[in-house]
């Protein structure tokens, strides 16, 4: 594509988002609208069709690494770091509007606190939120790990956290990134281990939250057969 031919095309789609916002913008037009502010000397459409490809939807775009996405031809630092960026402030808006919270009065304010705290990550996080009476919330800790496994395997981590925090109640979440909320065997096993765990410091498990990469969320307490894991 020629200059005036590239100028006309990044025009059009600026003032396609400018009339109408991204719901009428099919994803590689939304990606080149990002490309457009990274390089802007050359054709991007290829490299909108070429990433899309690669990683298989938008999303996914945004949420890879940034050696993976420099792979792709035309795709620098420069670009891989900006494209990133996009994924990771949506991760620090979403904490943001999280940490907004100061006490939980239901479970679907339970579960959306934790689809706000995990939903954007790719990789597997294990939060530990530690609340005092009515339900207030005294901090949250987001641990490095291999889903609930983690959780079971860093009871010592959560005894310090639940201690350190002087908590009255603690609850677990975590993410399943690449699939829906449904517990596995292992999210079940982590949940047996944690309340027997917790009760001997004293400590209620209030609940075990599961985060979809849909962002859906899961009590095993109250939506799954699990119930009789819990502390009431």
């Amino acid at each position: 594509m020629d200059k005036l031919g590239r100028q006309g095309h990044r025009q059009r789609v600026k003032s396609l988002y400018l009339k109408s916002g991204l719901d009428a913008m099919p994803d590689h037009n939304v990606l080149e609208l990002v490309l457009f502010y990274a390089i802007p000397q050359r054709d991007v459409k290829q490299i909108a069709y070429d990433l899309i490809n690669r990683f298989g939807s938008l999303e996914n775009v945004f949420c890879a690494d940034i050696s993976e996405l420099e792979k792709v031809d035309g795709v620098s630092t420069h670009t891989a770091i900006l494209i990133k960026l996009f994924n990771d402030v949506g991760v620090r808006l979403d904490q943001n509007k999280a940490k907004n919270a100061r006490n939980f009065e239901s479970v679907s304010e339970i579960k959306e606190y934790a689809a706000l705290m995990l939903g954007k990550f790719d990789t597997e996080k294990v939060l530990v939120v530690t609340l005092g009476n009515d339900y207030r919330i005294i901090n949250h800790h987001i641990l490095e790990g291999e889903g609930a496994d983690k959780a079971s395997i860093s009871k010592k981590e959560i005894a310090e956290i639940a201690l350190r925090d002087n908590a009255v109640k603690v609850l677990i979440a975590h993410n399943h990134p690449g699939g829906d909320a449904t517990p596995s065997a292992a999210d079940v096993a982590a949940t047996q281990n944690l309340t027997l765990f917790l009760r001997q410091l004293g400590v209620p498990f209030l609940d075990h939250i599961i985060v979809g990469k849909d962002n859906s969320a899961l009590s095993m307490k109250l939506e799954s057969e699990y119930s009789m894991y819990f502390d009431d």
